[in-house]
């Protein structure tokens, strides 16, 4: 058991539990959860059930205290649910805040753990329908486990809290926006107009993986290269990288797309950027940071209607929707946005306020601290 950093403010004492230091959205979001609950008085220390790095390393110079149970892979909590419960009960005495539904409730239960449980669904779920069958009855014993064991499964948009109600589920079910702290990416200065005439940039963040549509972005920026100066940025990597690059040389738009690996100043790549692309195809998305990081830089999005990605992008006002999969589609939203500066600053200054006013972290924390306050008083009564 490793602990490091102390408790601060005077508040109540909850845990934030992680798998592992694995940087993905739904991990990000934790982190600024904490930090912004525990500027609100609350005692909350992130739980890393496995090792914490690489995620631990973002840590440095917060307040945020981190602890590692150690064990060498999640699935071992099944097998010592006693010292799991028991070191969850330590930490947070007043709440757990789980990043996943399914058996790391269960067996924080099972183990003896009594405080009100929180879970999170943050997406794993859209993914079931796509998986080999001989896993799915595996998982269903895990969502079951989970919804015995959780006082409330949170959905963080509306489409994923749909889904959730078609597999079992805790008694009582949520939804809560993830938030953003938007003040890191809030540019020094946002141009009344921007310039027409110039290079347009259009940028895309996350895993290369299948289904997340970098390959439909590139052939729209081949389609487009005979009519507008548009280049493309990629931030990520994964497997499918050899792939996209080979595609984008194939197309014609080698020159035109950069690949950078994996970005960690993101709200400096979102300012190199006039335009950004959130083209999911066959990934279903929950409610990615993607789009919220974009918007509280003041971009507007190109984004397919996949998932709750229309819950984020309001069409026509902070970006433009356009179908799954669809080259032509993506090309012409972005040839829209590069034949007008005015456009793009319109739509862009539109998703910073709505990111201040309705995907703030401030507000997502203060949602999930109003959550546990009211399971404390049904126990009570």
């Amino acid at each position: 058991m490793t602990d490091i950093g102390a408790q601060g403010g005077d508040g109540r004492r909850l845990a934030l539990i992680l798998w592992n230091g694995d940087v993905g959205g739904a991990e990000v979001v934790s982190l600024s959860l904490a930090e912004h609950m525990r500027h609100l008085g609350v005692n909350v220390t992130l739980v890393f059930i496995e090792q914490p790095q690489p995620l631990a390393d973002r840590l440095t110079g917060t307040d945020i205290p981190y602890c590692s149970l150690g064990f060498g892979r999640g699935r071992d909590v099944l097998r010592h649910p006693r010292r799991y419960a028991a070191e969850i009960a330590r930490i947070g005495p007043d709440g757990a805040l789980l990043i996943e539904c399914g058996f790391m409730g269960g067996a924080l239960s099972a183990g003896g753990y009594r405080p009100p449980i929180v879970a999170v669904e943050h997406g794993a779920i859209l993914a079931v329908r796509g998986q080999p069958r001989l896993r799915q009855p595996s998982w269903l014993l895990a969502r079951i486990s989970g919804a015995w064991a959780d006082d409330v499964e949170v959905a963080v948009s509306d489409f994923a809290l749909r889904r959730m109600l078609e597999y079992p589920h805790a008694s009582t079910v949520r939804r809560i926006y993830n938030g953003i702290d938007p003040q890191p990416y809030a540019p020094e200065a946002v141009p009344s107009v921007c310039e027409d005439d110039r290079e347009c940039i259009a940028a895309f963040a996350g895993r290369l993986v299948h289904g997340k549509g970098p390959d439909f972005l590139i052939k729209a920026i081949a389609r487009l290269k005979s009519a507008h100066a548009v280049k493309l940025l990629i931030a990520g990597d994964g497997p499918e990288r050899a792939h996209l690059e080979s595609l984008a040389h194939s197309s014609g738009v080698g020159a035109a797309v950069e690949f950078l690996g994996l970005v960690h100043d993101m709200p400096a790549f979102w300012q190199r950027a006039d335009v950004a692309v959130i083209p999911s195809a066959e990934f279903t998305e929950a409610c990615p940071m993607t789009p919220l990081e974009a918007m509280a830089s003041g971009k507007p999005i190109i984004a397919t209607r996949n998932g709750g990605l229309s819950e984020l992008v309001v069409d026509g006002k902070t970006g433009l929707l356009v179908p799954p999969a669809d080259v032509g589609a993506l090309a012409h939203a972005l040839g829209l946005y590069a034949d007008s500066g005015e456009l793009r600053n319109s739509h862009g200054t539109s998703g910073q306020a709505r990111v201040r006013e309705d995907f703030h972290i401030a507000g997502c924390a203060r949602a999930y601290l109003d959550l546990f306050g009211e399971l404390a008083e049904r126990r009570d009564a």
